[in-house]
């Protein structure tokens, strides 16, 4: 009778550690998919190949400060790629002025 009920008093210990391993992996499983959702909302953050951005950690943005590189700048109207701006640069052609002989 005393090995029944000292088998019973393990089951029930084991059966419990069990169970709070499996809540708690949910629980863990739950926070790394939601950690990697918000990444991956983060990359979508186009600051750093903005004309605009800085790079400088006081004034990120002088158009706008208090958004740049935060999820409200996704939708930033005023982005315009960095790319684009040095290729519109390249792509003009420099006045020169020539000394007439």
């Amino acid at each position: 009778m005393v090995v029944f009920s000292l088998v019973i008093s393990v089951a029930g210990k084991v059966a419990v550690l069990l169970t709070l391993i499996a809540v708690s992996g949910g629980a863990f499983w739950t926070t790394i998919q939601k950690g990697v959702q918000y990444i991956s909302r983060l990359h979508q953050v186009p600051c750093s190949q903005c004309t605009y951005f800085t790079g400088d950690y006081r004034l990120k943005c002088p158009v706008h400060p208090i958004e740049a590189l935060t999820e409200e700048a996704i939708a930033c109207r005023d982005y315009e790629c960095r790319k684009a701006s040095i290729d519109y640069a390249i792509a003009q052609p420099i006045a020169r002025s020539y000394p007439k002989n």
